[in-house]
């Protein structure tokens, strides 16, 4: 086939094949953008050469042109260089393009003839005799054409050298790699090892070598949050961002969310809410689901809300005051009712007269060296007249604005104790809040006029700060909660006893964290290790509003942590212990509630485990509030102890130190033990006794956790039998007090005196029962739920009791049944075990019901209880004359599905043991082989 114009096809193949090698190239990263451009500059150069090297080279056999008229040929001396542009550029593409399609399409038919020839020579040498003409017809010589193709292949000197220079780019490209990956194993390690400049700085290395690594710039974000460089922080998240959207082209990419969250982090530290808010708002609609994110964006919320109050009011004042100085003269004369208009900002009625009263008594509590800028009888006047208002018993705006408690946040802040009786000759009550509070309010008037010139400025401000929350975040904004802070952290050079004006200065700023934005501000003020130390030490009355404090300021998960950072040195832990077995009774109940916040943080569980050690008197105390008749005490000390009691180290120390413990916590769960308040009434003293019963309950599942603890329980027979009977009366009983009692009966039957007490009183119907009970409980939740009735939350939390319930039950059978005893096998069939457990087994909606409890009561649920009911139906099974039973009862075709789906779990494990006993009944058998369950058989069972 002739072919005009040869240079033509050839370099647009040329072109074609280096175009698809640099797309490529671009795409998995092994070619820069530079390295373009170098190849553009040198596809120039040689074009220019070609045109030389074309002058002087005869024309050559090619096809035919596509165009209808003939190509003219090109004089030699070029004359004309016009002519060679005549045609567009997209007319000679086309016609380029027509040429190497019919040179491929040739191609191909010669290659496959050729394939074609061979197949015949290798078919037909041996066969064949003479001279075989065939061959010749069918053979395809090589030609012009192919030296052509062949010409542009990977086998020039032009191709090689360009991929030597590919493969040396790569080359260096997986060695920059490699670096980037050994900086950020050892940044991880240095990490780990909370060498925090260390690990930033191998981060900062490796991307040195990969600037586009994802992963380093989110792991130097953190490393830089931890030495609090927060912009250094937010510009390697930026970078995240960015490369992903950017270089990925992917917005979802996982490491985005992190991101997202670290800025945020870092943006909350800079003081700058808005932006954290957006950030998360972003990272929740890229994972809806992640509960860390879901808390992050809650507390983003309240700080932003908190912020924009907190600039709502401050620009009020500022109006405010501008517009009282415009008309000074004017308010001549009308004392009280210029700046007294409300206004709105934010949402909240502000009292511009009572935020001013508020900031005048701020100006009475600022320390001494703050004072001493202004005058020094301004302080002095205010609180002589603080002290005179408090005296003839004045409140503040009482027309205006009544006394009323708190709000709802105060409402759950501290905690629930009865109020102590107001001593006598008192006629109003203490502005203090909680039962410290009502302590304080009993205590003698100072002798110190200025102590006394401070408690009444404390308490008129007490009064202003529960008449609303704009008082409080305006307390914040114009400096009086740092004026506290300050004052409560000052102790005087060289006394050892704290100021007499400390304990109403602790319960103002107790008052004042009510609102979350001021507790939030309790570690950056530095207040905390002086409220620490004034529970010992300080006096009865400013010990009583430190624990107060300190029990509302844990309730903020970044405060409590801070807390328990000073509670776990062996300095500060002893002053709360000793106010424990010193105080009253209602002192001692928010001490108990203190550390019962505190022992989820592994300082203060470390700093009480040295101290059980240490000494004796602490446990003994300990014991003793459990036996306290007062129903608060006592529950509080339980949930005290179930906290302590997830530790290992403090379980050995309660186990090994207090065999009573045990006993006690089984007679709180039986109901004895502590008595109600005789002023409470039916329902409450009910409510009362069930939080001491639950709490204890959790106690016991918690110490039971050890080998000792479940042996105390199994050898006393009447702790077996108080807990077995909670147990099986779920119908009757508290369902979260049964599915408790349940667990301490699994944990107990483990211990050979346990398992023989709970045969002798009828566990396998008993637990039967229960099973069936918990099943028709997540069968009527999961019909509420198709149907959308019912509240959501309160449905979750009862499907995770259920599934806690069903889990203990079905565990206690199958440790009860295990042995090989043909007598437990029986009872467990007259019971009507085999529909019980097979109903487990084939129910996929009870299995979805307990996957969906499992995020609430413990990761695995579903699978652990059907693992333990596959597990009872192979214990049948083991006893032949029980398989007519099963065989009625169909159970091979769940039991092949369980082993299908489990995909090597212990379920699937037990299946198969479960499936090979049941072969040794024909019947059984052939479904088995029908089902392919033969397979399962020998993939698990080893024959």
């Amino acid at each position: 086939m002739a072919i005009e114009e040869p240079e033509d096809v050839e370099d647009f193949l040329e072109k074609v094949d280096e175009v698809n090698r640099l797309i490529e190239g671009l795409k998995v990263g092994t070619i820069s953008p530079e390295y373009i451009d170098t190849k553009l500059q040198l596809k120039q150069q040689k074009d220019q050469e070609r045109v030389e090297v074309e002058k002087r080279r005869p024309a050559g056999r090619g096809p035919a042109p596509i165009a209808s008229a003939p190509a003219p040929e090109a004089p030699a001396s070029q004359s004309k260089p016009d002519e060679e542009d005549q045609d567009t550029d997209a007319e000679r593409r086309e016609q380029a393009m027509a040429k190497v399609k019919e040179l491929m399409a040739n191609r191909e038919r010669k290659l496959r003839a050729r394939a074609r020839y061979e197949e015949y020579v290798q078919s037909q040498e041996r066969t064949q005799f003479g001279t075989d003409y065939t061959k010749w017809d069918i053979w395809c010589p090589e030609d012009e054409e192919d030296d052509l193709i062949n010409s542009i292949g990977p086998n020039t000197p032009q191709f090689k050298a360009m991929e030597k220079d590919i493969d040396e780019r790569h080359r260096q490209m997986v060695e920059r790699r490699q670096l980037a990956e050994r900086c950020r194993v050892r940044g991880n390690a240095a990490y780990q090892a909370r060498q925090y400049s260390e690990a930033l700085r191998c981060y900062q290395e490796g991307l040195e070598s990969e600037r586009t690594n994802m992963a380093l710039h989110a792991n130097a974000a953190m490393a830089a949050l931890k030495m609090s460089c927060f912009v250094q922080a937010i510009e390697h998240c930026d970078k995240v961002l960015s490369i992903a959207d950017f270089f990925h082209n992917n917005k979802q990419h996982p490491l985005c969310v992190k991101a997202l969250q670290r800025r945020a982090e870092a943006y909350r530290a800079l003081h700058q809410p808005s932006r954290a808010l957006r950030d998360l708002q972003e990272a929740a609609q890229m994972e809806p689901g992640n509960p860390e994110v879901a808390k992050q964006l809650e507390r983003a919320r309240q700080e932003d809300e908190e912020a924009r109050k907190q600039r709502a009011i401050a620009k009020a004042v500022s109006r405010g005051a501008a517009g009282r100085g415009a008309s000074a003269g004017e308010a001549a004369g009308a004392e009280g009712t210029g700046g007294g208009a409300a206004v709105e900002a934010a949402g909240m009625a502000l009292d511009l007269e009572k935020l001013g009263r508020l900031e005048r008594l701020v100006g009475a509590l600022a320390p001494a060296e703050s004072a001493a800028a202004t005058t020094a009888a301004e302080p002095a006047e205010a609180a002589a007249a603080a002290a005179e208002r408090a005296a003839a018993g004045e409140t503040v705006s009482n027309s205006q604005q009544p006394q009323q408690p708190q709000g709802d946040a105060a409402a759950h802040r501290g905690p629930s104790l009865p109020p102590r009786q107001q001593a006598k000759g008192r006629g109003a009550p203490s502005p203090a809040s909680g039962s410290a509070g009502a302590a304080a309010g009993a205590r003698p008037q100072a002798a110190d006029p200025a102590a006394a010139a401070t408690a009444a400025t404390c308490a008129e401000l007490q009064l202003l700060l529960r008449g609303g929350d704009a008082c409080c975040v305006y307390l914040r904004e114009c400096g009086g909660l740092e004026n506290v802070a300050k004052r409560i952290a000052k102790r005087p050079a060289g006394c050892s006893s704290a100021p007499s004006d400390l304990a109403p200065l602790l319960l103002l700023l107790n008052d004042a964290c009510m609102n979350d934005g001021n507790l939030k501000q309790l570690p950056a003020l530095k207040v905390l290790p002086a409220v620490v130390a004034a529970l010992d030490g300080a006096g009865e009355e400013a010990a009583a509003a430190a624990a107060t404090l300190l029990c509302t300021a844990v309730t903020n998960e970044e405060v409590r942590r801070e807390v328990s950072k000073l509670l776990g040195t062996a300095e500060h832990l002893p002053r709360l212990l000793r106010l424990l077995s010193a105080a009253k009774p209602a002192v001692q109940g928010v001490a108990l509630a203190l550390l019962g916040n505190c022992m989820v943080d592994k300082p203060t569980k470390a700093a009480m485990g040295a101290a059980w050690r240490k000494d004796a008197a602490a446990a003994d105390c300990f014991l003793a509030m459990l036996r306290s008749a007062n129903p608060v005490l006592a529950e509080k000390a339980v949930v005290l102890m179930g906290n302590m009691a997830t530790d290992a180290t403090l379980r050995s120390e309660i186990l090994a130190r207090q065999g009573g413990v045990v006993r006690q916590l089984v007679a709180l769960v039986g109901g004895g033990g502590a008595a109600a308040a005789p002023t409470a009434t039916q329902p409450q003293r009910q409510a009362m006794d069930m939080d001491v019963r639950r709490a204890a309950a959790t106690a016991l599942l918690n110490l039971t956790v050890e080998e000792q603890g479940q042996r105390l329980v199994a050898e006393d027979g009447e702790a077996i039998a108080t807990l077995y009977g909670l147990a099986t009366a779920v119908r009757d009983c508290d369902r979260v007090l049964s599915a408790r009692a349940a667990g301490v009966c699994a944990r107990a039957a483990k211990v050979h005196a346990g398992a023989a007490a709970l045969l002798r009183l009828g566990a396998v119907a008993g637990m039967l029962g229960v099973v069936s009970a918990a099943l028709d409980s997540l069968d009527a939740g999961a019909a509420s739920a198709g149907s959308h009735g019912g509240s959501a939350a309160s449905g979750e939390a009862e499907a995770a009791v259920s599934a806690a319930l069903l889990d203990a039950a079905v565990r206690t059978l199958t440790i009860l049944t295990s042995p090989d005893d043909a007598a437990l096998s029986a009872q467990l069939v007259a019971g009507g075990g085999v529909e019980v457990l097979l109903r487990i087994v084939r129910s996929t909606g009870i299995l979805a019901g307990l996957s969906k409890a499992s995020n609430l009561a413990g990761s695995g649920l579903g699978d652990s209880v059907l693992a333990n009911a596959v597990l009872c139906v192979a214990g049948i099974a083991r006893c032949k004359e029980h398989l007519p039973v099963l065989r009625a009862a169909e159970p091979v075709p769940p039991l092949v599905k369980v082993a299908y789906d489990g995909r090597g779990n212990t379920a699937s494990k037990n299946a198969a043991i479960a499936l090979a006993r049941l072969a040794h009944d024909p019947a059984m058998l052939e479904k088995l082989r029908e089902l392919h369950g033969i397979e399962i058989i020998y993939q698990y069972v080893k024959p």
